[in-house]
């Protein structure tokens, strides 16, 4: 019983910790590259996701072979989707404000936190990365119905409503 409690306890840890690491590197880009740019990457993943999921040709694009691989080839696929929808939309994203001081890291902070989720969405709805990290049962049930998964859907949309 001690044991099973440790390794809840252990794994809920762990993910913390990989989500925490994954945040300070979504607000170093944030802080980076800027609101807009950030805006543009949270925008362009919904119609990213889109394309990448109602593409019929995945499987015949998938030219490597072996679990890590198939993996990378199924992310360079979304890319092929993201990276001109990304360009696209920052074109038209002008999030600079004249906010500064805490109000400026608070906004970067939260728009962090969305591009966390995006991350999470990425992981369980398109590309799974459990090779790369799998998050322990606790997270897993947070996406584990497409009920669940739409709401997680629109939290970064509100995020970027409210900021």
């Amino acid at each position: 019983m001690i044991t099973q409690l440790f390794k809840a306890g252990t794994s809920i840890t762990t993910d913390i910790m990989f989500l925490v690491v994954l945040f300070v590197l979504v607000c170093a880009y944030s802080f980076y590259a800027g609101k807009s740019r950030i805006i543009s990457f949270i925008l362009a993943f919904y119609p990213a996701q889109l394309l990448y999921t109602q593409f019929p040709f995945i499987n015949k694009l998938l030219i490597l072979k072996g679990d890590g691989l198939v993996v990378l080839n199924k992310a360079l696929i979304f890319l092929i989707f993201f990276i001109p929808l990304n360009i696209l939309i920052s074109r038209y994203v002008f999030a600079e404000s004249g906010y500064g001081g805490s109000a400026h890291v608070l906004r970067i902070a939260g728009f962090s936190l969305a591009g966390v989720v995006v991350f999470l969405l990425f992981s369980y709805s398109v590309v799974s990365l459990d090779l790369l990290y799998n998050f322990s049962p606790t997270v897993d049930a947070l996406f584990s119905t497409p009920d669940k998964v739409f709401w997680w859907h629109l939290a970064p949309l509100l995020v970027l409503f409210v900021l």
